[in-house]
């Protein structure tokens, strides 16, 4: 399912990630240049990607994959590539 989870591709690419990392080794304390910088730009591909807004509180608890997918779920965010999106990506 992981070849399937949105969310895993956006912050792989991002931060250029093997595709061996898991979710759960995904987080700001683990990722050396996920800093400040990269975070602003984090937040305007998650929420050009997955066509939400974060408000400053959400903002400042995506810190983590977890963390990040937990808020998108509670946006009501797809997190799912279907075939359609393969085939743009």
């Amino acid at each position: 399912m992981q070849d399937r989870d949105a969310l895993l591709r956006l912050l792989r690419e991002f931060f250029n990630l093997p595709p061996h990392v898991r979710p759960q080794e995904i987080t700001q304390k683990t990722i050396a240049e996920w800093d400040s910088l990269a975070m602003v730009q984090l937040i305007a591909d998650l929420q050009g990607t997955f066509l939400i807004d974060f408000d400053l509180d959400e903002i400042g608890k995506l810190r983590s994959y977890e963390e990040i997918r937990a808020t998108l779920l509670k946006k009501g965010a797809s997190l799912i590539i279907t075939a359609s999106d393969s085939v743009r990506s």
